[in-house]
């Protein structure tokens, strides 16, 4: 039946256009543009598409399309531009997709090898900010860290094993001498809280008075470290004085004299420099001790330049100066006598402490028991004497 009519639509619109032929231009359009619409639409309702459809090859008719030609013809940036990126992502189950995806299947068809060929190494390279990376990683900081806390831990060593033997040396000379090890203070007034055990067991002494083996230490390396400044110093003038002004140093006691002079002068800013800005010395800092007046308060000015002048009234006397730290309650010399300082125990950052086996030893002395308890370990101040002693039980004597 649709066959049958389309020859006769066919023919309605070719009838209309030649009874229309002499007509005037406008009303002959009108009429075919009405006739073609009526013929157009009769047709569309006469053909069936999907028998159009299957009569179409498809393959024939993708051979004929110049798919380069189209994709010329294709704006790109206009075609993004009308795209919704985020209603598109929207639109995507990523885990559906993820699960699609074969990687190990993916990875076994990349050339490993082939791939590495094509990267410049060098290019690479010196594309990398190199400071900025290990910046951003903390390096500089971790190695620090590390050569910090590194060297910390040797030097504590080192200081554990020099309170060990001053609590080892006071408590011999004070039984040598007759008297009771607990009755001796602990530290001054102002430092006497600072008593306790660590978890550990090693027993915590900062502030308490510094012993002999701790402050011969720091007095050797300070010695060390005045003799090799002054060496240095007196070398390098003489190599100013010899080459740059062409003047020769000759040898004479006048000469030996002065150099002798020069040293004490040097010896003397040294010593009176770091008391007066820091109570300490290089030696002491790095033994890790610090002078203190007799209530634990930082020294004044007047103080430091006193023990400095004394000094070496105590190195004079044959060292008889220095037996107040065997003998005095409070550790004092002669010259800590005379500017009414005392030396106490200081690390810094971190806590003062003696050996956990020396410190066992000290509490179970203290408290009689043969295993120290945990009463005998918050008594804290058995490490080396009654902790309730306090600047006010300060003799007279150095």
């Amino acid at each position: 039946m649709a066959d049958a009519r389309l020859p006769l639509v066919a023919l309605l619109i070719a009838a209309a256009t030649a009874r229309n032929g002499d007509d005037d231009g406008s009303k002959r359009d009108g009429l075919l543009s009405r006739v073609a619409a009526r013929a157009t639409g009769a047709v569309v309702d006469i053909v069936d598409p999907e028998k159009i459809v299957e009569q179409i090859d498809v393959n024939a008719l993708m051979e004929r399309v110049d798919v380069n030609e189209l994709l010329d013809r294709v704006d790109v940036n206009a075609l993004m531009d009308r795209v919704d990126v985020n209603a598109l992502l929207d639109r995507v189950e990523v885990n559906d997709l993820m699960d699609r995806v074969g990687v190990d299947a993916l990875l076994d068809r990349v050339d490993v090898n082939a791939l590495m060929n094509r990267v410049d190494i060098d290019a690479l390279m010196n594309r990398v900010d190199v400071r900025d990376l290990t910046d951003r990683a903390g390096i500089p900081e971790i190695v620090q860290e590390s050569t910090t806390s590194l060297f910390g831990s040797a030097l504590d060593v080192f200081r554990r094993q020099a309170v060990s033997l001053d609590q080892i040396i006071g408590r011999a000379t004070y039984t040598v001498i007759g008297r009771d090890a607990q009755t001796r203070p602990v530290a001054p007034a102002a430092l006497a809280g600072n008593v306790a055990v660590a978890k550990d067991g090693k027993g915590q002494v900062t502030g308490h008075y510094a012993g002999s083996a701790t402050r011969l230490s720091a007095f050797i390396l300070d010695s060390l470290f005045m003799w090799l400044a002054f060496v240095v110093i007196a070398f390098g003038l003489t190599f100013v004085f010899d080459v740059v002004f062409r003047v020769e140093v000759a040898q004479s006691w006048q000469q030996s004299a002065i150099g002798i002079a020069l040293f004490l002068l040097w010896a003397f800013t040294y010593m009176f420099t770091g008391l007066a800005l820091a109570g300490r010395t290089l030696g002491m800092g790095i033994v890790g001790i610090r002078v203190v007046n007799r209530q634990g308060e930082t020294i004044a000015g007047r103080q430091a330049l006193i023990r400095t002048l004394v000094f070496p009234v105590s190195l004079v006397t044959f060292g008889l100066g220095f037996i107040g730290i065997f003998i005095s309650p409070t550790r004092r010399t002669l010259h800590d006598a005379a500017a009414g300082t005392v030396v106490v125990y200081d690390w810094g950052d971190r806590p003062a402490e003696m050996s956990a086996p020396l410190t066992k030893w000290v509490n179970k002395r203290a408290t009689g028991l043969d295993e120290p308890t945990d009463a005998a370990n918050s008594h804290a101040g058995a490490i080396e004497g009654t902790s309730d002693a306090s600047a006010g039980s300060d003799d007279a004597a150095p």
